[in-house]
C-alpha cells in the first residue's frame, strides 16, 4: 500500500509540472471583451453563462477556467491549453480549437455544432462521442488520430461504451485513409503513397475488412458467432455433402444429411458429439481438419473477447 501512494504521489507531481510546462513564457491576462489575445495565460476566471462570440486566442493557456453554461461563438482557439477547465452545459457553435490540448476538463453535457478539433489531444478527460462524432475531422488520417486519442483516453477513464463507439470511429476512419491511399484520392495521398506504400495499404485495407467480416474487429461478438454457426450449419455441411462418398458411418448404414450435421458440429465444436461418422478420403480429412482448426480460432477469439469485456465490467 504504501509503495501504490507514493507512485500516485509521484504520478501527481509530474502532472503539476507537466500542467506548470504550459504556463511558462506567458503573460498574464485578463479574460474579457474584445476575447482576443495570443502568448497568454489565463486563470480562475468565472465565465458562467456568459457569451464569447468571434473571439480569437493563439497559443494562450486556459487555468480553472469555468465555462458553465456558457455559448462560444465563432471563436477561435490556435494551439491552445486548458488545464481544469469546467466545460459543464457550456455550448460550443463554430468553434475551433486547431492543435489544442485538454488536461483534466470536465466536458458533461457539452453541446457542440460544426467545431473542429483537428490535431487536439485529451489528457484526464473525453468529449462524449454523441457531441463530437458530427463534428470529428472529414479528413480519413486526422480523424482516424483523434478517435484512436479520444478512445484510450476513455478506455483509462473507465467508459468502456465510449471507448468502443471511438474505437469503431478509428477503424472506418483507417479504412477510408488506406481507400484513399490505394486510389491516389488527392495529390497528397499521389505524392506520400508510392506504388510499394500503395501495395502495403492495400493489404492493410483487406485485413481490416477480413477482420470486419469475420469478428466484427473484437468488438462485435453477435458477428462471431453468427459466422460460427454459418460454418456450422451451412457451409461445412455442404462441402461433406459433395464429399459424401469419402465419408462412412461406424454402423456401415447409409449417411444422412442429418448425419453430416453431427459430424459438422463434431469438428467445430469441443463438446464430445459423437456423429458415428468418420472421413475415410482424403479430401474429406482435411475438410474436417479445417473446420476443427477454424473452430478453435473462433472460440479463442471468442474468449478474448469475453476475457476484455470481463476487464471493463
Amino acid at each position: 500500500m504504501q509503495q501504490r501512494g507514493g507512485g500516485d504521489k509521484l504520478s501527481s507531481a509530474v502532472n503539476d509540472i507537466d500542467h506548470s510546462a504550459y504556463m511558462l513564457g506567458k503573460r498574464i491576462a485578463t479574460l474579457s471583451r474584445p476575447f482576443k489575445s495570443d502568448d497568454s495565460i489565463f486563470g480562475s476566471a468565472q465565465l458562467d453563462e456568459q457569451e464569447i462570440k468571434q473571439g480569437h486566442f493563439e497559443r494562450c493557456t486556459f487555468a480553472n477556467i469555468s465555462f458553465k453554461k456558457s455559448v462560444l461563438r465563432n471563436t477561435q482557439f490556435q494551439h491552445c491549453v486548458f488545464v481544469g477547465c469546467y466545460f459543464r452545459r457550456a455550448e460550443l457553435i463554430d468553434c475551433g480549437f486547431v492543435g489544442s490540448r485538454f488536461l483534466d476538463c470536465n466536458f458533461n453535457h457539452i453541446a457542440l455544432k460544426s467545431c473542429d478539433f483537428r490535431y487536439a489531444s485529451f489528457s484526464g478527460c473525453q468529449l462524449p462521442f454523441d457531441e463530437l462524432q458530427h463534428c470529428l475531422p472529414p479528413e480519413p488520417n486526422l480523424r482516424e488520430d483523434l478517435a484512436r486519442i479520444l478512445s484510450l483516453e476513455s478506455s483509462r477513464l473507465g467508459l468502456a461504451a465510449e471507448a468502443r463507439r471511438y474505437r469503431m470511429a478509428e477503424i472506418l476512419a483507417r479504412e477510408a485513409n488506406l481507400k484513399a491511399a490505394v486510389l491516389g484520392q488527392s495529390s497528397w495521398y499521389r505524392e506520400h503513397y508510392d506504388p510499394a506504400a500503395r501495395a502495403i495499404a492495400l493489404g492493410g485495407l483487406i485485413l481490416s475488412l477480413l477482420n470486419r467480416r469475420l469478428w466484427g474487429y473484437g468488438q462485435r461478438s453477435w458477428v462471431l458467432v453468427l459466422n460460427l454457426a454459418i460454418a456450422a450449419f451451412a457451409i461445412f455441411p455442404l462441402i461433406f455433402y459433395l464429399l459424401r462418398d469419402g465419408i462412412q458411418k461406424a454402423s456401415h448404414q447409409p449417411v444422412t444429411v442429418s448425419d453430416l450435421f453431427y459430424f459438422s458440429l463434431q469438428n467445430i465444436l469441443p463438446t464430445g458429439i459423437q456423429s458415428g461418422v468418420e472421413a475415410v478420403s482424403m479430401g474429406t480429412r482435411i475438410a474436417a481438419g479445417a473446420e476443427a482448426v477454424f473452430g478453435i480460432i473462433a472460440l479463442a477469439l471468442f474468449a478474448s473477447y469475453i476475457y476484455r469485456w470481463s476487464l471493463h465490467r
